[in-house]
């Protein structure tokens, strides 16, 4: 009876400290943030190298390909991780997909809010843009402002 209820103890002592650990990340893991971080470089890094050449001339897929893998290269120089730390790194949030959904999800928010900025960016461009049409002529020159006075000697 004894051993029976130090067994218990020992087994619900075990899966409380399992429970308090659950969220940390272990050691020689990147953090979620840097990780978020990384992703999200290599991401842009993805959409940059594969928009190349679509207006100008055509670049071959093999190239491109190395492009970005060169790029993702200097984003790992860039966040002072090596490719194993990385690969270590990306394999554990694999196999967490709970956890590397979070990331995903980190991600997801702050492109939607540079998207945002980015978006307003452009309609102040546009509002001022619209107003220089609406300025007065004054031959080939537009008046800055419509109380603009010149004062000649």
């Amino acid at each position: 009876m004894m051993n029976l209820r130090k067994t218990a103890g020992v087994v619900l002592f075990s899966f409380l400290l399992a429970c308090g650990q659950a969220d940390k990340t272990p050691p020689g893991v990147l953090p979620p943030e840097k990780m978020r971080d990384i992703l999200l470089d290599m991401n842009y890094a993805e959409v940059y190298g594969r928009d190349q050449g679509v207006d100008t001339v055509r670049i071959a897929d093999s190239v491109r390909e190395m492009n970005v893998k060169r790029y993702y290269v200097q984003i790992l120089q860039l966040h002072n991780v090596s490719k194993d730390e990385f690969m270590h790194s990306y394999r554990f949030y694999e196999s967490h997909s709970d956890r590397l959904e979070d990331i995903y999800k980190q991600m997801q928010g702050i492109m939607t809010r540079r998207r945002e900025v980015m978006d307003s960016i452009d309609r102040q461009k546009n509002d001022v843009r619209s107003g220089i049409e609406k300025r007065t002529h004054w031959d080939s020159l537009y008046c800055p402002t419509d109380s603009l006075r010149l004062i000649l000697p």
